[in-house]
């Protein structure tokens, strides 16, 4: 239950990939190494897509690094970092490149532009503006930008997502459910391991205090749980 709780999540993580349209072998840059990074990232990695990994918090690539994540970490300031992602792509840029961070800055988006390849594609997975630079980069490159919403298609459709009308499989391959039911059975089937993510566990009862550690950031956590009293018996209902 544990692992199944991110469930939500895990499928906005997906969507991101899928808007990234991988192929096996090709490889992607994540900007961002928090909750949904690290989601990214371990779905990319069993789709058998050589991971970047690149956040600000050194921690946060640590956290990557020693759970065999990404195959490069590396911080926002590490020296070289644009050459270390040529060298691992043989000069070509990334194919393609997730924004998974949430911030205020154009850095993540113009930084994204500078490490793709020609004719890559750049997707917009967390909050983040998306006034780019057209030169040096941009421009010349021809590059896509793709937004990712949510867990995908379904989403915000009061048909959908309140009436229950499916979109039909043949045409949308991939709605918010079935990203949903595809997330679960990597769970399931150990094609990926969340286990690490939960750096915080907290009664239901106490709930409070894990929304202050979020605010607070007192300390570093990655994936809060909050866990319920399942031996409880629910009250019947005259």
């Amino acid at each position: 239950l544990k692992d199944a709780a991110y469930n939500t999540l895990g499928a906005i993580s997906m969507q991101g990939v899928r808007q990234a349209d991988m192929r096996l072998g090709e490889s992607c840059v994540i900007i961002g190494l928090g909750l949904l990074g690290q989601l990214a990232a371990l779905i990319l990695k069993a789709s058998g897509i050589t991971v970047v990994g690149v956040d600000v918090s050194e921690a946060a690539v640590r956290k990557a690094l020693d759970n065999n994540v990404v195959d490069l970490g590396l911080t926002r300031n590490a020296a070289g970092i644009e050459n270390q992602i040529g060298d691992l792509t043989n000069g070509y840029g990334a194919d393609a490149v997730i924004i998974a961070a949430a911030t205020d800055s154009l850095d993540p988006i113009n930084f994204a532009g500078a490490i793709v390849r020609k004719k890559g594609r750049v997707i917009v997975l967390g909050a983040v503006p998306t006034g780019f630079d057209r030169d040096p980069n941009w421009y010349s490159k021809e590059l896509e930008l793709r937004m990712a919403c949510s867990y995908g298609p379904g989403r915000y459709d009061l048909n959908y997502e309140e009436k229950g009308i499916d979109y039909p499989l043949p045409y949308v391959r991939w709605t918010e459910k079935r990203n949903m039911e595809a997330f679960q059975n990597l769970i399931s089937t150990k094609k990926i391991d969340i286990k690490y993510l939960t750096t915080h566990e907290f009664d239901f009862d106490n709930a409070k205090a894990a929304f202050d550690l979020v605010v607070s950031k007192t300390e570093p956590f990655i994936g809060i749980a909050l866990k319920y009293n399942t031996q409880k018996k629910a009250s019947k209902i005259k």
